[in-house]
């Protein structure tokens, strides 16, 4: 993800990938990644335990409303971007 979100941001506007290429790459990096490891929770290692623990809480709850409502961890961008040219 590091590699397609620096490719976006390049200096020089000419260099940057065209949509159609960051949606490819988006979506390879998307299937590529197994449904537990896309509801994964992020939490910085420096955040005391304690907090950690309450935002893992949190997320874990937020992830079960997710799953029982039957969001998508990511969405799908072919869906996204079919959706805004219609």
């Amino acid at each position: 993800m590091e590699d397609l979100v620096g490719s976006m941001t390049l200096e020089n506007p000419a260099n940057r990938p065209q949509i159609e290429e960051v949606l490819q790459r988006f979506k390879s990096i998307r299937t590529s990644l197994s449904e537990g490891r896309l509801r994964s929770t992020i939490i910085s290692r420096k955040v005391p335990k304690f907090f950690g623990l309450v935002q893992r809480a949190r997320q874990s709850f937020r992830t079960i409303q997710y799953i029982l409502s039957f969001h998508a961890a990511i969405p799908d961008p072919d869906l996204r971007y079919a959706s805004r040219l219609t």
